[in-house]
């Protein structure tokens, strides 16, 4: 095998016939037809399901279609890679980010980036943690900043901050102003009627860990994993809402949220840059790479974002 056939091969899987394949690869479909049965020749395998609907690879053919696919995108990465920084990154970057962290990250990232890298174009995509996650293993998003994983296998993570999750209410139905102070037990703040997300979002399976690390359990009055129903919701007087701090820390300042921490245990969400180690990264996804975990750390020092920041040992190098 050589790269050609294996271009030829992953054109033709992705096309799911040859004859669309011959045409975007403007080569004749029996010279086409004829490098795949050289493969699986040379392989004794079958690589693909033949019908009169086209083709579609076998489990054979997955596997060389996931080989295939890592192999072109380092033989492509090379040059870069051998540039280095000595030549200005260009291209597309594809950025996964959960809907809180894109409100105030997406913005001043691409304002740096069209300033510092004019020939890169970021494309954000929204959603929510365990969806980016699953875009990231897929090679659909380049980079992502997400909420961390159990299954950390082909990535690499860097932590840049933890922000506080709080419980927070109206300040016009505060009930009976019993909660005196600053913070709450968990287990105190578990008997409200609270207003969370629904089973499966990510804060709420933080929420549901802290709780179950005291055996107290978690009944909401509402599930929605909408940040900002919750918000209206709470204005709305139907609760009291589960948040990080950062959601609500405008409206706490503007009077229209009280807030409390939330102690015995404290819940606190990790946010981190994740990347894959299975696929290279080229020039343009390493520089924003850089410069969003820069950028992150400065809306916490500039408390435009409320969390702490890691260690410094955490930040990576891109450019190694």
């Amino acid at each position: 095998m050589d790269m050609r056939q294996l271009r030829y091969f992953t054109q033709v899987v992705e096309s799911g016939s040859f004859s669309k394949a011959a045409t975007h690869l403007h080569v004749a479909q029996p010279a086409l037809s004829q490098h795949v049965r050289h493969m699986e020749e040379e392989l004794g395998v079958s690589l693909l399901h033949r019908g009169s609907h086209g083709v579609s690879p076998t489990e054979a053919g997955d596997r060389l279609l996931r080989h295939a696919k890592r192999i072109i995108m380092e033989f492509a990465e090379i040059p870069d890679s051998v540039r280095g920084e000595a030549v200005a990154p260009r291209g597309e970057v594809r950025f996964g980010l959960p809907g809180t962290v894109s409100e105030l990250l997406a913005a001043p990232l691409i304002e740096a980036a069209r300033e510092r890298y004019p020939e890169v174009r970021i494309r954000v995509v929204e959603a929510m943690s365990g969806y980016i996650l699953d875009w990231l293993k897929r090679g659909d998003v380049d980079l992502a900043m997400i909420y961390g994983t159990s299954d950390p296998r082909g990535l690499a993570f860097h932590h840049g901050l933890s922000e506080e999750i709080c419980l927070f209410v109206s300040t016009q139905f505060e009930g009976d102003g019993t909660i005196a102070g600053e913070t709450i037990k968990l287990s105190d703040a578990a008997r409200l009627p609270l207003l969370v997300p629904g089973p499966g979002h990510g804060l709420r399976e933080l929420i549901e860990t802290a709780a179950l690390s005291i055996r107290v359990p978690i009944a909401p009055a509402v599930e929605i994993d909408s940040y900002s129903q919750i918000k209206k919701l709470a204005q709305r007087g139907l609760g009291y809402g589960i948040l990080p701090r950062m959601a609500v820390q405008r409206e706490a300042y503007a009077g229209i949220f009280r807030v409390w921490r939330i102690e015995e245990p404290p819940i606190t969400r990790r946010v981190y840059l994740a990347y894959s180690t299975e696929r290279p990264l080229l020039n343009a996804p390493r520089a924003i790479g850089q410069l969003s975990w820069d950028i992150l750390r400065q809306l916490v020092r500039d408390n435009v974002w409320t969390a702490s920041l890691s260690d410094e040992a955490h930040r990576p190098d891109l450019f190694s």
